[in-house]
């Protein structure tokens, strides 16, 4: 074994028995939905396949479902333009406050995924053979103009938060082609991302369309 190889067996030891950067070196899962959710979004992106437009993941934090949804678009060679839209800073003030003091939520989703920056999304979408097929693009996704992009025909909004998901969800369905299919995360109830779900109700109600939840938070949209 290399010396590196040593020290690395080292700090992972030492980690072991202190807990410092557990979740770094023993955390093996790095996805935020279950395998039937992954696998779901994965049907969803292939029944878009024959729809004109691009790709589009609104809230995309540190890129763990973007190179798995992206993987799977490969292997099915499915062609289509990608784009990435996140802070890669956590979430604007103004919307994690409105979560805090309108709705009661803990003050500790203040600071979720603040720890992220745009050159460490690419550079592990570069890392996992993907980086050339994603457009990563800096922003608050209620500021966006997603008309920029073209037509979309399969979009994964997940901002998690009420005001973020209530201002790009309307103007994201806009842009969705005849057929496409948007697919809204977290909205589950009673939970901490859960102003994500209140947003899509009121979207569907407003509209007149049914809601339609699947493996227990993920909320979708076809586009007629």
């Amino acid at each position: 074994m290399s010396v590196s190889g040593h020290i690395r067996r080292l700090v992972k030891d030492i980690s072991l028995r202190t807990g410092v950067y557990t979740q770094t070196f023993f955390d093996v899962y790095p996805y935020m939905f279950t395998p039937q959710q992954l696998i779901f979004m994965c049907q969803c992106l292939k029944e878009s396949a024959m729809i004109s437009g691009c790709c589009l993941e609104a809230g995309c934090a540190y890129g763990a479902t973007t190179v798995f949804l992206n993987k799977f678009m490969k292997d099915e060679s499915i062609d289509k333009q990608y784009f990435a839209i996140d802070t890669f800073s956590g979430f604007p003030e103004e919307h994690s406050n409105f979560e805090i003091k309108q709705r009661n939520k803990r003050k500790k989703i203040k600071n979720s995924f603040s720890e992220n920056k745009q050159s460490w999304f690419n550079y592990s979408l570069q890392r996992s053979g993907i980086g050339g097929n994603v457009h990563s693009i800096a922003g608050d996704v209620t500021k966006f103009d997603y008309s920029s992009l073209g037509p979309i025909s399969f979009c994964l909004l997940d901002v998690d938060l009420y005001l973020p998901v209530k201002d790009s969800l309307p103007k994201i369905y806009h842009q969705l082609s005849p057929g496409g299919i948007m697919i809204i995360d977290d909205c589950k109830p009673n939970c901490d991302w859960d102003g994500a779900y209140l947003a899509y109700q009121e979207f569907c109600h407003n509209f007149g369309i049914k809601e339609e939840i699947h493996h227990e938070k993920i909320g979708v949209l076809r586009k007629i």
